[in-house]
């Protein structure tokens, strides 16, 4: 009983913060605020719901600290709950450099890219609450020539993405590689995006094409999953909502475009009802696990289309450790969506990284 009432005064406090909540969030018109609180409201309200009903109470016949296994990361455990959570920082860095006289023509240029990925995950009996966020940020500085053969340089990024991904799952007791869960995965990027055009002396200049939630994804999903071991899921969205916003106006402008990723000049936000399918697999393999690969998959399927379509994400990374912190690494980020290309063009997206870069455990 002292559990449930500390969870109803703690669902009691976040409403309260809920309310309070800085109003910053309306910058952008005030249905973005709306869907914020609702999104923060529902996420607590599952939670406590599920610990009040039950779900989150021990068996004592199997304490959590007799399950097996051996974690590289951080982990705390008690006869309650087992929980999880470490994070990866990488880094990468190449030159490549040729004299000006080079005969068969070269371009100076510097590339680097950094990632971050991290978790936390909370194991009780029969609920979990899985947590993984990442950034990918990298760009690449070049020298070019312009008309009067003047030399300068220009930055340009090739990689930047976010990505949160955060499930409340619950295991029926008949099947513990089978579960309820309610989830969020949300994506954007970072920086400002540009197109290229050459002016009058023939240099590159960027004409802004995107910028932080501009597009931005968020879906959530109820559904199942299917977990037969803690390397492997495939989850079954059932009911999902996903938002696509457009909070930067001015790129309408700029683009000369009446609609962006679905998104109509002025409304910020567009809502599709549909079923998710993500999967997601991590393997360590070669002498002292050496090798370590991760891949995910996110699809999205609207319940009403013009035509059949998939909106598709790939995740897949790869890793050699040459050293404790030294390896050879190779990062992809493919993405199929028509709604984020014009009528004609090719609608997968491919974003990828190889290099020898530095790799930091927390």
């Amino acid at each position: 009983m002292d559990v449930y009432k500390s969870q109803l005064k703690f669902s009691t406090d976040i409403c309260t913060n809920i309310e309070l909540m800085p109003k910053r969030c309306l910058s952008y018109g005030s249905l973005l605020g709306l869907c914020v609180r609702l999104v923060v409201f529902g996420f607590y309200s599952f939670f406590n719901v599920t610990l009040l009903m039950g779900v989150g109470t021990v068996n004592s016949n199997v304490p959590l600290t007799s399950i097996p296994g051996k974690s590289p990361y951080h982990r705390d455990s008690n006869a309650r709950r087992i929980i999880t959570y470490g994070a990866d920082f990488g880094a990468n860095f190449s030159v490549a450099q040729a004299s000006p006289n080079w005969s068969s023509g070269a371009s100076n240029n510097y590339n680097g890219n950094g990632f971050l990925s991290a978790f936390a995950q909370v194991k009780r009996t029969h609920t979990s609450f899985d947590n993984v966020f990442k950034i990918n940020v990298g760009g690449i500085r070049s020298r070019q020539i312009d008309n009067n053969q003047i030399r300068y340089y220009i930055t340009k990024k090739n990689l930047d993405n976010i990505f949160l991904d955060s499930k409340f799952g619950h295991v029926f007791p008949q099947n513990n590689q089978l579960s309820a869960y309610g989830g969020l995965n949300f994506q954007t990027q970072l920086l400002n995006g540009y197109k290229y055009v050459r002016n009058a002396q023939g240099r590159e200049v960027g004409v802004l094409n995107s910028s932080f939630l501009s597009q931005g994804v968020t879906q959530l999903a109820v559904g199942l999953e299917f977990k037969p071991s803690t390397r492997f899921f495939v989850r079954m969205g059932y009911f999902t909502l996903k938002q696509t916003y457009v909070l930067n106006q001015d790129l309408y402008a700029t683009r000369n475009e009446e609609v962006i990723a679905r998104v109509a000049k002025g409304d910020f936000i567009n809502n599709q009802l549909g079923v998710q399918t993500q999967l997601g697999l991590v393997k360590e393999f070669g002498p002292s696990n050496i090798y370590k690969m991760k891949f995910n998959y996110l699809g999205f399927a609207p319940y009403y289309a013009t035509e059949a379509v998939l909106d598709s994400r790939i995740d897949f990374n790869f890793v050699a450790k040459l050293s404790k912190y030294v390896n050879i690494n190779y990062t992809l980020i493919s993405i199929f969506d028509k709604d984020l290309v014009k009528p004609g063009a090719s609608a997968w997206q491919n974003s990828w990284v190889f290099g020898l870069g530095y790799l930091y455990q927390l």
